[in-house]
């Protein structure tokens, strides 16, 4: 007959050793977040400081000038990383929204195939016009995805909300100021992808830090249950 005792001990040292497991795989997940977002911000000021941003957008940067496969790699590095951390962050806040996953995957197409396509208006004035479109894509799948997310999280956090709803008018305010301002130049662009990506890395610290917090304090008082 077994000992109910050791079978608990068993048990518990199992349960121990899957929050250390849960602990780890959250901070390698919190680590990748990081990164990829910090490379985000890194390309991102590169490909656009090419040419004068305040004169030139990055669709200009790459289609009129030698930079087209600049462009292009650009719109890849940025979506697979934005991708992957938006992925991440919708499973740490345990968000199942279907339109959320489907905006950010319509998101990365759009971007890519964005700079994929030619945008010389006197040359191929069809393809221009194609690019507008699905630039406008872009930004509708990226707000179809975000947007619903951040309202959830608030809901969720309550103390995030303010935080949240402020930053949010800091990069429609920002943008619109910058695109009544100065037009459609790159310094919209610059001034919308930098205040995303830093919304982003607070989350993903935050978040993943209290996760961590949370399942380490579970682990501590696990351990001193079995000692």
């Amino acid at each position: 007959m077994e000992n109910p005792t050791k079978t608990s001990s068993v048990n518990s040292r199992a349960d121990y050793q899957q929050m250390l497991d849960e602990v780890n795989k959250l901070r390698q997940e919190r680590f990748i977040a990081i990164s990829l977002l910090l490379i985000i911000l890194l390309i991102t000021m590169v490909y656009g400081t090419l040419k004068n941003p305040f004169t030139h957008t990055f669709s200009k940067i790459g289609n009129y000038f030698s930079y087209r496969t600049w462009y292009i790699a650009w719109a890849v590095t940025v979506s697979f990383c934005m991708h992957t951390t938006t992925i991440l962050l919708f499973r740490l806040g345990k968000y199942t929204s279907k339109l959320g996953y489907g905006g950010i995957a319509c998101a990365s197409f759009f971007l890519i195939i964005t700079a994929i396509i030619p945008s010389l208006k006197e040359q191929l004035p069809l393809w221009h016009v194609i690019h507008k479109w699905t630039t406008f894509f872009y930004v509708m799948s990226m707000i179809t995805s975000l947007y619903p997310f951040f309202i959830y999280l608030s809901r969720k956090i309550p103390r995030l909300k303010v935080l949240l709803r402020n930053w949010q008018l800091l990069i429609l305010i920002g943008s619109l100021t910058s695109l009544i301002i100065q037009g459609q130049t790159g310094i919209f662009e610059l001034w919308f992808y930098f205040s995303l990506v830093t919304l982003m890395l607070y989350l993903s610290w935050t978040l993943f830090t209290e996760a961590i917090n949370k399942a380490s304090t579970y682990s501590g008082n696990n351990n001193r249950e079995i000692g």
